[in-house]
């Protein structure tokens, strides 16, 4: 590793290092060491070493708050738009170690700053649920409570009793979760219109068709599956 790191890099690499293997097993020596940095390094950051982890810690976590930004303005097409915004979330996951993330239950800081990257990305699912629903490319639903049962899903799957209980890494978990979601999601080219009524008039029409239809016909599921699968 370089010694001459910038600012931005050497918090990657310090990121990378606590997301492996959390803090619980380090010292702010060794991880100097595996740094190859000084210590005042380390202590520039923050006064100790849970307040560097929390800082680590936050750093990841808003680092995918951009990036899922990016990728979500980037995208013209509103299911490939959701499909990426979920993907960098399941992608993230997958980075998470598991004492990165036992670490992270035991620390109330870094519990609250997982809350809020957490809170912060089923807002904006919320959103664009909320525009694909106005589009009707959603069933009708209420973008807000669906971000909720996103939120408490989330706030549940990424317990290491219940991954450990369901021997599922938290990229897993989360995978399962979010194609689910976008099963229940997805409608077929007969359910926008009725969309564009009374929000209950919609559902039950978007009920109807969904019992009517052949799955294999439902060229937006496919689209969004196509964009949620792809490499």
């Amino acid at each position: 590793m370089r010694k001459n790191l910038t600012d931005d890099e050497f918090m990657d690499a310090l990121t990378d290092l606590l997301l492996a293997e959390g803090i619980k097993g380090l010292t702010v020596g060794e991880i100097a060491a595996r740094l190859h940095c000084s210590r005042r390094r380390l202590y520039d950051i923050a006064q100790t070493k849970e307040e560097i982890f929390c800082a680590a810690a936050e750093h990841f976590f808003n680092r995918i708050l951009g990036q899922s930004e990016a990728l979500v303005g980037r995208e013209q097409d509103l299911t490939a738009a959701l499909a990426a915004y979920l993907d960098v979330g399941v992608q993230a996951a997958g980075r998470i170690g598991v004492q990165f993330l036992k670490d992270v239950e035991d620390s109330a800081t870094a519990r609250s700053i997982f809350d809020r990257y957490q809170q912060a990305r089923t807002v904006r699912l919320s959103q664009l649920i909320d525009e694909g629903v106005r589009q009707g490319v959603f069933a009708p639903c209420h973008g807000l409570v669906v971000s909720e049962l996103i939120l408490g899903a989330a706030l549940r799957l990424r317990r290491p009793a219940f991954l450990a209980q369901a021997d599922l890494t938290i990229e897993e978990a989360f995978q399962e979760f979010y194609r689910v979601l976008l099963s229940g999601l997805l409608i077929d080219a007969a359910a926008p219109q009725a969309a564009k009524g009374n929000p209950r008039t919609g559902r039950a029409a978007a009920r109807r068709a969904c019992v009517k239809k052949d799955a294999g016909d439902d060229e937006v599921g496919t689209m969004l599956l196509a964009a949620w699968n792809r490499d």
